[in-house]
C-alpha cells in the first residue's frame, strides 16, 4: 500500500498544480465600473458597453481605454493596463514551455489593473461672456 501512495500523491499534485494561468484566470476578466452620478455612458476601446454602474467582462490580453460620458459633465477617460499574473509562473510545474506559450497566445497570463473603477464626474463649467461697457 505504501509503495502506491507516493506515486498517487505525486500524480494528484500534478493534476492539482498542473494548471497554467489559462485554467485559473481564463482569457477574460470582470471589471466593476461605477460613476458618480450614475447612468454615464461607458465606452471601452470605442465599443459601447451600456451605462454605469455595471460589471464588464473584457479581454486580459490587451490594454483598454475607458471613456465615461454624461450630459452636463466633463468627459472622463482612463486606462486599464495588463500586468503579468503570478499564476503564469505555475507553468514551472508542468514543464514551462507548453503552458507559457498557451497563456501568452490567449492573453491569460495577465491581470487587468485596476480591477474596479469608481469615478466622480465633474460638472461642465459654464463661462459667461465678458460684457463690454
Amino acid at each position: 500500500m505504501k509503495k502506491y501512495l507516493t506515486p498517487l500523491l505525486l500524480f494528484s499534485m500534478m493534476i492539482l498544480f498542473f494548471g497554467c494561468s489559462t485554467m485559473i484566470n481564463t482569457t477574460t476578466q470582470v471589471v466593476e465600473v461605477k460613476t458618480t452620478p450614475t447612468n454615464a455612458k461607458i465606452t471601452i476601446n470605442g465599443k459601447r458597453f451600456g451605462n454605469s454602474p455595471q460589471y464588464v467582462n473584457i479581454e486580459r490580453g490587451i490594454n483598454h481605454v475607458i471613456k465615461f460620458e454624461l450630459d452636463g459633465y466633463e468627459l472622463y477617460e482612463t486606462q486599464i493596463t495588463q500586468q503579468m499574473s503570478y499564476w503564469y509562473w505555475g507553468n514551472a510545474l508542468n514543464g514551462f514551455l507548453p503552458g507559457m506559450l498557451i497563456d501568452w497566445y490567449n492573453g491569460s497570463m495577465y491581470n487587468l489593473i485596476p480591477s474596479n473603477i469608481d469615478v466622480e464626474l465633474s460638472q461642465v463649467k459654464v463661462v459667461e461672456p465678458i460684457k463690454k461697457k
